[in-house]
């Protein structure tokens, strides 16, 4: 017999569907959908359960996403039998679904709603929403289905081709690229414009092109057939502008015209772009329209920007080199303005030509480059190791503007942030109307969530405890859209530094803009709510009239690039000279600064007083610098903080006793100027600090502990080792003698016994000093004499009798108790004292 699992693996993996169009439903257009449905009432208490499923509440529900939620609050109103819905009925269904208009999807629903119970309910809508939470890979479920089901999909993307191709479960898999069947594209491996030099090692040739910001696809063609594919799979021939022949289509009839006669088959890579009709430029991602969705009337017409062909009449290309294959891909069609283009590739072999096409990029304001190796041959989905590269200019650390926004309201997550603010909406200030004032009136611009880990946010939420409110202050303009569910007033607020790659028009911000692929970089607790940037700030960024302004703010020189500041923090190079007899001569750093390669420290004062061996003071006044530190011989009521190594000497003593500044270890300049913390500059650790101000000590106290224990954040070995040196530090100021313990087991335990220290009352003497026997007895506080004097009570031995010497010491101590070490471990075992009976030694 014949059968597919197609049909079940769809339903099981609905986020890998790609026959199946857009069901165009989400949480917010279901819980609408279901309102209406049920007659609920848009402002009705249950009503306004489903659309804030987010927000917590007083009841309890089983599961903490949508679906779970809205069959807790509707589980009254559904059929309490089960349906005779099957699996080809469900099927049915979705695809219903996916055709219908808003008002035929309710007609629609309300047939369904009226059969299936609460439990079909739920799993229906997590199908719909293509998300089962069966917290299983999907990689385990193809896996489960067939070995060779992962490396397939990594190709094809496509479950159809899976159950067909694997039906057998002893079949191999083995693909190669075919005409109107999707593959996965190749990918580009991410690099830094600062590690360039590591392309050029070798004599290494390149071609460098633009990075264009549209819909990756790929265009196949035989015989006067078209498809076209995005890059995850999804066929978007029969969409409007596309279609499969060149009579049923905008983007087939470009290709029917330019197509070059010899060309009878062929697949090609590129980027989808919308061409503005008017102003003749390419758009990009970040423009308000869907370039697989434009139609006759948009402002935008679809164009395709080739770069590479896998297969030219039939003739598989993918292990050809790349320089092949562009001859093989400008010999196939025509260039047609604003229709089809040819991705122009430039030939390089140096770095520093590299250099100068990236700086042409971002004066273009263009989103990257992209870098080819000539002989790179064309690998499905894979990214690292082809020889393949993007650069952005957000990439790299200091090219990019960042702007520092103060946080205004929260919103609820959703899954494992069920309950949890997990993003917030980030706002700038209006200019106070008299200069010195504090600014009255803040605008929103963003909501961001990304840069914030899960104790960060914990941080966050904690921190804000009791300051969240339901209204909105008065003195905030919130967007149009999207409100958060809860807002905090600005004095009550914090600043974070929001690293962004552009500003883009916004109809929804009260600005005029926003930011596109915003994330959070710094949490400015050393920055007072007050400091946050204005709209002056902000709209200084803005350069022209385009709707997308680049973030980009100074072009790469070529120091960015040399071999040198790649050991940024660490010029171990000078250092053997540094040490040996004959001195270098030292520069003037002051007259000739560093090359600055981070914001780290952002023109905050920071006073050397004294380096350790492995960093001198001159050194790290110059790794300061090249950090934008504003580096000074002494310190003043602006100094961020005082560097020292040893605080026994007379100067570092001097200003340890003022206790006017922050002074701290050479330990903290090495841990925050490691390149892993280059993207913000974190706070003081409390073992770091030598001496501090009483708001450094006050702000520190809100998350750690007196021994130096974070509240929130796991602790590591190194951190552990720093409290358990704090704890050692600490007790020696504290040193309790017997009567004081005594005193305390008294308190603490019922019969005035610690089952921790049952051999307290005890002081032993162990003849064979290899008994084991005797940690357990110390362990247990008992106190060990390594002779018998007066305090000695008891004698253990291992034997079963006493010898002649040890019987010469006893005979005239009748007081003292001999007895075996058995005892001891005995003892150790019950947790309690036991009778000497069995053990002593007559």
């Amino acid at each position: 017999m014949d059968v597919s699992l197609f049909p079940i693996l769809r339903l099981l993996l609905p986020q890998l569907e790609r026959e199946r169009g857009a069901h165009n439903l989400k949480q917010k257009s279901l819980a609408d959908l279901y309102i209406s449905i049920f007659c609920l009432g848009k402002n009705s208490k249950i009503a306004n359960e489903l659309t804030q499923y987010k927000v917590p509440s007083t009841k309890k529900y089983a599961g903490c996403d949508f679906a779970a939620k809205a069959a807790s609050i509707l589980q009254d109103r559904l059929p309490r039998e089960s349906s005779d819905y099957t699996i080809e009925k469900i099927n049915l269904f979705l695809d219903d679904i996916s055709s219908k208009s808003k008002q035929e999807k309710e007609e629609t629903f309300k047939i369904l709603m009226g059969k299936i119970n609460v439990l079909e309910f739920k799993w229906i809508t997590r199908i719909i929403l293509k998300d089962l939470k069966l917290g299983i890979e999907k990689k385990k479920i193809l896996k489960s289905f067939h070995p060779e089901a992962n490396s397939l999909y990594e190709v094809s993307s496509n479950l159809r081709d899976i159950c067909d191709t694997l039906r057998d479960p002893q079949s191999k898999y083995h693909r190669d690229i075919s005409i109107f069947s999707h593959f996965k594209p190749m990918l580009l491996e991410r690099c830094q414009i600062e590690d360039v030099e590591k392309l050029f090692g070798n004599g290494e040739q390149y071609f460098v092109q633009c990075k264009y910001d549209g819909e990756r696809s790929q265009m196949h063609m035989k015989d006067g057939k078209y498809k076209y594919f995005t890059r995850q799979g999804f066929d978007i021939t029969n969409k409007p502008g596309y279609g499969e022949t060149s009579s049923s289509g905008f983007m087939s009839s470009v290709f029917a015209r330019l197509l070059k006669p010899q060309v009878k088959s062929l697949i090609l890579d590129g980027e989808l772009m919308g061409w503005h009709k008017e102003e003749k430029v390419l758009g990009s991602k970040g423009m308000n329209y869907d370039v697989k969705n434009l139609s006759e009337n948009s402002c935008h017409q679809i164009c395709f920007v080739a770069f590479d062909i896998i297969m030219y009449n039939d003739d598989l290309l993918s292990d050809k080199p790349y320089e092949r294959r562009l001859e093989i891909l400008k010999d196939a069609f025509e260039e047609e303005e604003g229709c089809l283009l040819l991705c122009k590739s430039t030939k390089i072999s140096k770095r520093e030509e590299l250099c100068k096409m990236f700086n042409e990029s971002i004066k273009n304001e263009e989103e990257g480059i992209v870098v080819k190796k000539c002989d790179s041959k064309y690998r499905l989905n894979v990214r690292n190791g082809t020889g393949c590269y993007k650069i952005k200019a957000e990439y790299s650390k200091g090219l990019v503007q960042d702007v520092d926004l103060i946080i205004l309201g929260g919103y609820y997550g959703d899954g494992k942030f069920m309950g949890m603010i997990n993003s917030f909406l980030m706002g700038v200030a209006c200019p106070a109307n008299v200069l010195g004032e504090n600014p009255t009136k803040f605008l929103s611009v963003v909501s961001v969530s990304n840069g914030l880990g899960v104790n960060k946010l914990k941080e966050l939420c904690k921190m804000f405890e009791g300051k969240w409110q339901r209204e909105c202050p008065i003195n905030v303009i919130p967007p149009k859209l999207e409100r958060p569910n809860l807002w905090i007033r600005p004095e009550n607020s914090i600043i974070l530094t929001i690293l962004a790659t552009e500003m883009i028009q916004s109809k929804d911000y009260p600005t005029g803009y926003s930011l596109r692929f915003p994330r959070v970089v710094h949490i400015r607790t050393d920055k007072p709510w007050y400091g946050v940037c204005t709209t002056t700030d902000l709209l200084s960024l803005v350069k022209n009239t385009r709707p997308i302004q680049k973030l980009t703010k100074r072009e790469v020189n070529y120091e960015d690039i040399e071999e040198t500041p790649k050991a940024k923090t660490r010029k171990i190079i000078k250092r053997s000279s540094m040490l040996s007899e004959e001195k270098p001569i030292k520069s003037n750093i002051y007259d000739n600064p560093p090359v600055c390669i981070t914001r780290l420290f952002d023109d905050k004062e920071i006073c050397v007083i004294s380096g350790d061996n492995e960093w001198p003071k001159e050194q790290i006044e110059e790794v300061l610098m090249q950090h934008r530190a504003k580096v000074v011989q002494n310190p003043s009521e602006k100094t961020y903080c005082i560097i020292i190594n040893d605080p026994k000497k007379m100067k570092e003593s001097h200003y340890i006793q003022t206790k006017k500044y922050d002074v701290v270890s050479v330990d903290w300049f090495k841990r925050v100027t490691k390149e892993d913390n280059w993207s913000a500059l974190q706070d003081f650790l409390p073992w770091e600090l030598i001496c501090c101000r009483e708001s450094t000590k006050c702000r520190l106290a809100r998350y750690f502990d007196d021994y130096y224990d974070h509240y929130t954040v796991d602790t590591n070995e190194e951190k552990l080792l720093c409290s358990f040196k704090r704890i050692e530090e600490m007790a020696k100021d504290v040193e309790l003698g017997y009567v004081e313990m005594k005193q305390i087991d008294q308190e603490l335990f019922e019969n005035g016994i610690s089952p921790y220290s049952i051999f307290r009352d005890i002081v032993g003497y162990f003849r064979d000093q290899s008994d084991l026997s005797k940690f357990e007895f110390r362990f247990m506080a008992g106190t060990i004499q390594e002779t018998i004097d007066d305090s000695v009570t008891h004698v253990f031995i291992n034997k079963s009798s006493v010898d002649a010497e040890l019987k010469n010491i006893i005979d005239n101590k009748s007081s003292l108790t001999i007895i075996k070490s058995e005892w001891i471990q005995e003892c150790f075992k019950q947790n309690a004292i036991i009778p000497y009976s069995n053990y002593l030694i007559q």
